[in-house]
């Protein structure tokens, strides 16, 4: 054995290089191998029996760039990954197309599996606004009817001596201001029923929003209510409960039950919307307060309920509920983070600011860490960016003027990175013309108005790209036409009247298009009559009085017809009363003449 182990070793310190390095190379290949983190997923047409869309390039974080096969089939490769880590979606690229369900896209982790948990889901561009205009209309035409319906009632009531007449009105007024409120939310309601992809929906889902795009509301209430969701999902969580003690033999029963209950709960969601729709929003709330009685330790049950109360303004009940999330056991930091700006905005909206500082401050101190974590993340840099956002927009509210611009400045520095980073992600770039609008407007308010005059040309080229590239795109033209009105101020105040006149001819402009476009729109109306008086009052100034009267009567018109369908709201009837005013003096100084 000595005499063959002697021989042995020359031979075996000749090839110790290439043993090395073949050892070498082959511990870096199943390191990189137990790095990467292949998820795999589809790129589908919206409402095509799930046609695939190929050749749409897909960005993701901590990704490699990769595009869809001829089936749609996509390949992502990720690094430095492992099940349940997050990430995070950045842009799809596809000429003639735009991304549906973004938002589903926004919080996503790697699978235990291959397959990521979601597809990609675009439709043709223009389709999504042209659904969302449809569905506005239907929606604005139902809201009406319940409103009309309510105050007939109310009337009966009157005429019956069932009401004093102060009563009487006080309940009117009660009930306009919540008409209003729920008109505030049929544009975000249209989006949302706008990006529903039928061929991901259950059956029952799909029949009810197409009876609703039918105008057939109650036939879709009563659909959904046919099936109980709540009941349903009542069923579910006792189902989920019972099978907890035999986890490993139930996993399958308890996944499938599980996708049945968020089929269920985004059932309810559906029938909770198309209350709100036939104004009966007390209905919709009691689905999710029965679902709060059921279990309110479930935290997809809470961070539904949760964004149903804020977005139908039951703040008490928003607030109630948030701080639940904040102090769950199985809630991302990311979560409690957005619970904190949440708070915030409830806050806000009941106008407590002090609370809604130290709400905000939270979600910016939360996110900061998050980023300082993660530096690359795209998700906790914009999240970070709002949150500088709603300080600054709280501190103006508060008169704390140069504290806005400090927290503006930064929400503009996060912003403008973002969009260096992502030319081609249009909420980035979004979010950056907003930064330089809150920047123009503060700058005014402090008296600084050549500093404002940049950020607001800088807004305007902006939302002008924008409006350029999505000309269909009702929020970018609204946009556009909000910065044609803050260059047109600024330069009037500046005395650069030819200039100023410009922009409100093209801020009338585009209101006139906004307003012919959704003609039962009520802001998109108050706009265009604002957009005459400013030019009234232009032409005025320049000495062209007959074209300065066109203006002021058309702002007089749009007023009267304002106030005479909302005789309650004060801002209509201010504003009637201000185009009587401008008319009675033109007729004066022209009787003078």
């Amino acid at each position: 054995m000595k005499k063959q182990f002697s021989i042995c070793i020359p031979f075996f310190f000749a090839f110790l290089p290439a043993i090395v390095l073949t050892t070498a190379l082959l511990a870096i290949v199943l390191t990189t191998a137990s790095a990467q983190k292949i998820q795999l997923s589809t790129v589908r047409e919206q409402n095509s029996n799930k046609r695939p869309v190929p050749n749409a390039q897909v960005i993701f974080s901590d990704a490699l760039p990769a595009s869809s096969d001829q089936s749609g089939n996509l390949r992502l490769v990720f690094q430095d990954k492992k099940a349940g880590d997050l990430i995070f979606f950045t842009e799809i690229k596809k000429a003639g197309y735009e991304l549906v369900n973004g938002k589903d896209l926004e919080i996503l982790k790697i699978s235990n599996t291959e397959r990521l948990g979601e597809d990609i889901i675009l439709a043709k561009a223009g389709v999504v606004d042209a659904a969302k205009k449809e569905y506005y209309g239907i929606s604005d035409k139902a809201l009406l009817a319940g409103f009309e319906k309510e105050k007939r009632a109310l009337r009966d009531k009157l005429q019956k001596k069932e009401l004093e007449q102060q009563d009487y009105l006080n309940q009117l007024t009660a009930l306009q201001e919540q008409y209003d409120r729920q008109k505030q939310n049929l544009d975000a309601l249209a989006e949302k029923f706008a990006r529903v992809n039928f061929d991901d929906v259950t059956p029952v889902y799909q029949e009810a929003l197409e009876l609703f795009k039918g105008g057939k509301i109650s036939e879709a209430i009563a659909r959904l209510e046919s099936i109980n969701p709540a009941k349903r999902t009542e069923e579910i969580i006792k189902e989920e409960k019972r099978i907890i003690g035999a986890q490993a033999e139930l996993d399958a029963q308890r996944a499938a039950l599980a996708k049945e209950k968020r089929q269920q709960i985004a059932n309810l969601r559906l029938l909770a919307d198309m209350y709100s729709v036939q104004f009966d929003p007390a209905k919709a709330e009691s689905q999710y307060d029965q679902l709060l009685r059921l279990d309110s330790m479930d935290l997809e049950i809470l961070s539904n309920a949760t964004d149903f109360y804020r977005e139908n303004h039951r703040y008490e009940k928003a607030l109630y509920w948030l701080p639940l999330i904040i102090a769950h056991p199985l809630a991302e930091d990311w979560q409690k983070a957005n619970a904190h700006g949440h708070i915030g905005e409830m806050y806000t909206a009941i106008g407590q600011l002090e609370p809604a500082m130290q709400a905000y401050r939270a979600s910016q101190k939360a996110y900061s860490e998050l980023l300082k974590a993660k530096p690359g993340s795209t998700l906790y840099k914009d999240n970070l960016a709002t949150s500088y956002f709603k300080l600054g927009e709280t501190h103006t509210t508060l008169g704390n003027l140069p504290q806005a611009l400090t927290f503006f400045l930064q929400f503009n520095a996060l912003e403008k990175g973002l969009h260096e980073t992502y030319r081609q992600n249009v909420d980035f770039k979004n979010s950056l013309a907003v930064s330089y609008e809150k920047l123009g407007s503060t700058h005014t308010a402090l008296g600084n108005l050549p500093q404002a005059l940049i950020y607001f040309e800088q807004y305007n080229a902006l939302v002008e790209a924008l409006h350029e590239a999505y000309p269909q795109n009702v929020d970018f033209k609204k946009g556009l036409a909000i910065s044609c009105q803050f260059l047109g101020n600024t330069h009037a105040t500046l005395g650069s009247l030819p200039q100023a006149l410009t922009f409100f001819e093209r801020y009338y402009a585009l209101n006139k298009e906004l307003y012919e476009g959704y003609p039962q729109n009520v802001p998109f109306k108050n706009g265009l009559a604002i957009s005459c008086q400013f030019l009234g009052i232009t032409y005025t100034s320049l000495g062209n009085l007959l074209q300065a009267l066109t203006f002021f009567e058309q702002y007089n018109a749009l007023e009267k017809e304002l106030h005479e369908s909302y005789p309650q709201n004060v801002d209509f009837k201010n504003r009637l009363a201000i185009s009587y005013s401008q008319l009675g003096w033109f007729y004066f100084d022209k009787k003078k003449d």
